[in-house]
């Protein structure tokens, strides 16, 4: 089976549409036609239901596209391990995960220094929250993960890298909480808040609340910040968040810390047992040495 009729399929599949598709691979709609139809011929399943004009993924077609996805990213590696054999300089890919967080002050002087140094690499940097970051890890569309706590260590290797993060909320510039020097969790138990659609938080929100006198009035929740902010500044809710998160300054939003202090670790993170890209290895290496050092 040729590689080429396998990205013909993960294109329609992502795309919903032969038309669409064809358009993007640069391809006449009959030609993806019948080479789909061959595939699943092949395959003896269906991979698509056919519903008007559109192309929805059958539950074989679903798993289908993970394996698929699978194969080629390990196809890819493959390849370039195989170019650095007979070439002096590191090329390829490597892809990198990380949270929505003041981390990302250390993460890019790493990247820019390994770009320095292999110019031919193409780095793949993917914004995103811990969770979502793991799950491309374990099926292998992301190597390298910067998160934060908690780790499972039996799935990763893990390397705590010297930023701290530290929990807070952030309100408009025009609200009277926006004078406070901190906030505690009794004081903001009362107020409309949007809190961070991640799990983990919801776990610490939990925590913080077994001293409040009240529950938190959660008003909306996010996966990331910039939209979030603007609903903060409308006056929806006050924003939890870290300090310096990357809020828009248009928002005019005031950071107030918790008091107590409620702080967020940060982790480099790869799988185990998993075979990793020259670039991967490479890029995991150079950040290492310099925790080490």
């Amino acid at each position: 089976m040729e590689t080429r009729v396998l990205h013909y399929f993960l294109t329609i599949a992502r795309l919903g549409t032969i038309s669409a598709a064809a358009r993007e691979l640069h391809v006449a709609q009959p030609t993806l036609s019948r080479q789909i139809q061959q595939l699943e011929e092949q395959l003896d399943t269906t991979l698509f239901i056919r519903e008007r004009r559109r192309m929805v993924l059958t539950k074989a077609g679903m798993a289908y596209q993970i394996r698929v996805q699978q194969i080629l990213i390990e196809l890819e590696r493959a390849n370039q391990v195989a170019a650095a054999i007979n070439n002096d300089s590191l090329t390829g890919r490597v892809g990198i995960g990380c949270v929505e967080s003041t981390v990302t002050k250390f993460l890019i002087p790493e990247l820019a220094h390994f770009h320095h140094n292999y110019p031919q690499v193409q780095i793949e940097l993917y914004d995103a929250e811990g969770e979502t970051i793991k799950e491309r890890l374990d099926r292998g569309s992301l190597e390298v993960g910067i998160v934060s706590t908690p780790i499972s260590t039996a799935k990763y290797h893990t390397r705590q890298l010297p930023v701290v993060d530290r929990w807070g909320v952030a309100v408009p510039t025009a609200s009277p909480l926006s004078r406070q020097s901190t906030i505690t969790i009794d004081q903001l138990a009362t107020k409309p808040v949007i809190i961070p659609q991640r799990s983990l938080i919801h776990d610490e929100l939990n925590d913080w609340l077994e001293s409040a006198t009240s529950s938190l009035v959660v008003k909306g929740t996010a996966n990331l910040l910039t939209n979030a902010a603007y609903l903060a500044q409308a006056g929806v809710g006050n924003l939890i968040c870290i300090e310096g998160a990357p809020l828009p300054p248009q928002a005019d939003l005031t950071f107030i810390p918790f008091n107590p202090v409620h702080e967020q670790k940060h982790f480099l993170i790869w799988r185990k047992n998993a075979v990793l890209s020259a670039p991967a290895e490479r890029l995991i290496t150079q950040i290492c040495d310099h925790l080490d050092h």
